[in-house]
């Protein structure tokens, strides 16, 4: 009987294979793993793709010169839900399988977005670094109720973060280039606005849209200088969104008055870069997905996607 080999290459697929080792006794299967801190290059995978007929991976350069040397290639399962580093629509010419996982993160995703609202009406990291250096301050925050949350992408993501600002009487505009289904119930209180209308009247603007052409530094110094200057900005997105150097001179010029980060147009974030400086920016290292609930579903489904992909009942 014939087995199918597989390459796994993100981390947390391979710890939970790891730690359910009855899954790498398929009798249908044989796992290899490529561990890397971040995600594989070109220059990492072109000398061995060819081994394998299947792949399960993360943010790894899957582009058309992987794709032509991986002969056997037949199923790609992306863990997660971004697909921006795969050539998919090359991957399906050949006739490579591609799954990926929608809607995996989007109640971790909104949880955090949510976290950096409350972390800057309340100053809380200001205050932390205060007292910490034996100060006691009473910094003044602001309260939400009646502020207006600007959500660019209102999807799964989108919705959710709305969901959870409704709770706190804020006032919801999104924009979204396609016609958006509201899921939500609550429908008081949520419009829809122009990119422009919704940077001139938002408080706080949440970029929680894919990345594609449309979408690419979406967000420049034009639009930094449409918004109030007590504004600010927040990203669970995808870096290449937002203008870097266009961000890091609207903070320094005050322009906006905050920013939080949890992608970067370049990842990991290099020590030089100018925002690690910045005070009134708050960084995370693309983690918004990480809630071990909604980390062990995708695991699941990641696996399930591949056999699918391969036509074997588990």
């Amino acid at each position: 009987m014939k087995k199918f080999r597989i390459l796994v290459t993100w981390g947390l697929m391979i710890d939970y294979l790891v730690k359910n080792k009855s899954l790498l006794r398929n009798k249908k299967v044989i796992f290899d793993f490529l561990k890397s801190k971040y995600f594989l290059k070109e220059k990492e995978l072109k000398n061995i793709i060819y081994k394998y007929d299947g792949l399960i991976c993360g943010d790894d350069e899957i582009n058309k010169n992987i794709l032509d040397l991986g002969k056997n290639l037949k199923v790609i399962s992306k863990w997660g839900t971004g697909v921006d580093s795969l050539d998919v629509n090359y991957a399906k010419k050949k006739g490579i399988k591609i799954f990926n996982v929608p809607d995996a993160f989007s109640d971790s995703v909104a949880q955090l977005a949510l976290s950096f609202i409350l972390i800057f009406s309340r100053r809380v990291i200001e205050t932390h670094e205060a007292v910490k250096n034996g100060d006691w301050p009473k910094f003044s925050g602001f309260s939400l109720k009646d502020k207006t949350l600007g959500i660019i992408g209102f999807g799964n993501i989108g919705q959710k973060l709305a969901n959870l600002a409704l709770m706190f009487n804020m006032k919801i505009i999104f924009y979204d280039i396609k016609k958006t289904k509201l899921l939500i119930k609550k429908k008081k209180n949520i419009i829809s606005a122009s990119k422009n209308n919704l940077l001139k009247k938002s408080d706080i603007v949440v970029l929680c849209c894919n990345l594609n052409k449309t979408s690419f530094k979406l967000i420049k110094m034009s639009d930094f200088k449409l918004m109030k200057n007590h504004a600010g900005i927040i990203s669970v997105a995808r870096g290449f969104i937002i203008n870097e150097k266009d961000l890091i001179k609207a903070l320094k010029k005050k322009i906006i008055s905050f920013a939080a980060l949890d992608v970067f147009e370049q990842e990991p974030l290099r020590k030089s870069n100018p925002l690690k400086s910045i005070k009134n920016c708050v960084l995370s290292s693309h983690n918004a997905f990480n809630t071990v609930e909604q980390v062990n579903d995708v695991n699941i489904k990641t696996l399930k996607n591949l056999f699918k992909g391969l036509k074997i009942k588990k």
